[in-house]
């Protein structure tokens, strides 16, 4: 007569001793069951899934125990391998109230016996507790307990890999992602730069041309055509100089570094790149507070691109305080025991939005609403950053201001070229 698989085993498992035996010989609740707790254990371990939460899977696991143990109260404490809070689950007899605790060390403290498993299932901390209400554990529940442990510990194994195994998956996905995306933008370096070629010139026509116009203009008699025209000649001008700044912007993003790192002071870059911003100052109600001196110890860079740098923050610190004026604070301090050199760009403009702040990098991003912006500058400026081994981290409140803190490796400066002592 074939047996149904799925009943539970008939067949005894192997001899016990009397200590063991004992609880059968009384025809307790659990004698049937007993029998049989390998066969259902090993079922449980081909059931649980490996692909669930660590709170199903607990839950499933203390189901099936149940029907092994229907005489015990027991729960189980898997720690979180996140850093998340623990899975505490508990189940009791049929018929018996008690307090439950969440408390790790001793889920039933009401009880008159409890033992605790530790679960090696590759986190600190997890356990499997056994408890009785009123008499001690019989030797068999004790074993149970124990074969129980061994294989919670190794299904939560299992699905603590699963969840590592999807993390790393995603991981690849997005890595992935990225990886198309920079040959995308690879691809727009090189097509970008045949473009602005081809832009460069009539670019530069119009704006010549229409120099040339205004000032023929302004010539001529004065008439009310004649500011009309002025007026036109303007926007021409003005609309040309922005198409022509941004092709300019395109080509230094996508252009790779040509230029060879040397030693480099960086207030003299500062103040090069505040005499480039004249323009952008001019007009405006805007102080220039410098807060350094000519003792500061040089950095490894390449100077053409870090005045880049600062003439970029220099102008986006002039847009913002363009309508109102205000300060543009420049502090640098050396630090020489993490052997960088911090520059701090502050003003007091009109700040970014707690919502913009973390696109305030990204390519072709910007909160100029005017036309002025590319949404490139911040971008070049992190990725000349990047190549010198530097940082850049911005803070901001909306109509107070905007800083940004640059921090660049100091110099290693071979003592022998070190002027001689006096």
């Amino acid at each position: 007569m074939s047996r149904d698989p799925n009943e539970l085993s008939s067949a005894p498992p192997p001899p016990l001793r009397s200590s063991e035996a004992a609880p059968a010989r009384r025809g307790s609740s659990e004698s049937p069951l007993a029998q049989s707790w390998r066969d259902v254990l090993l079922r449980l371990s081909f059931s649980l899934p490996i692909d669930a939460e660590l709170d199903q899977l607990t839950r499933e696991f203390m189901d099936g125990l149940s029907t092994i143990l229907p005489t015990a109260a027991f729960g189980a404490c898997v720690v979180s391998s996140n850093g998340g809070a623990p899975v505490v689950l508990s189940r009791l007899p049929v018929g018996t109230s008690a307090t439950f605790e969440r408390d790790p060390t001793r889920l039933f403290p009401g009880f008159n016996d409890e033992r605790i498993f530790e679960l090696d299932d590759g986190a600190v901390g997890s356990t499997l507790h056994l408890a009785s209400p009123l008499q001690a554990l019989s030797p068999l529940q004790t074993q149970i307990g124990t074969q129980a442990a061994l294989l919670l510990a190794a299904a939560v194994r299992r699905a603590r890999l699963y969840i590592r195994a999807e993390d790393s998956a995603r991981s690849i996905r997005k890595l992935q992602a990225q990886v198309v995306q920079n040959e995308k933008l690879a691809s727009l370096g090189q097509i970008v730069a045949g473009v602005v070629h081809e832009l460069n010139n009539p670019l530069t026509s119009i704006i010549a041309y229409s120099d040339y116009l205004k000032r023929k203009a302004q010539s001529r008699p004065e008439s009310e055509d004649r500011a009309d025209d002025l007026e036109r000649l303007r926007r021409i001008g003005e609309a040309a100089a922005r198409i022509l700044n941004f092709s300019r912007d395109l080509v230094a993003y996508a252009r790779p570094a040509a230029d060879v790192p040397g030693t480099v002071k960086i207030q003299e870059i500062v103040e090069k790149a505040l005499i480039f911003c004249e323009h952008e100052f001019q007009g405006a109600k805007i102080r220039i507070s410098r807060e350094f001196d000519g003792r500061l110890p040089p950095v490894r860079g390449m100077a053409g691109q870090l005045t880049q740098v600062f003439v970029n923050l220099f102008t986006n610190a002039a847009h913002a305080m363009a309508a109102e004026g205000g300060e543009l604070r420049i502090h640098m301090h050396a630090d020489q025991a993490q052997h960088t050199l911090t520059i701090e760009v502050s003003d007091t403009g009109t700040g970014i939005d707690e919502d913009d702040m973390p696109q305030i990098f990204e390519p072709f991003f910007t909160t100029k609403t005017d036309g002025r912006g590319t949404g490139l500058g911040l971008s070049i400026v992190r990725g000349i950053l990047d190549t010198h081994g530097g940082t850049i981290h911005a803070s901001s409140a909306p109509g107070e201001g905007t800083a940004f803190s640059l921090t660049l490796p100091l110099a290693v400066v071979v003592p022998s070229l070190l002027p001689p002592r006096a």
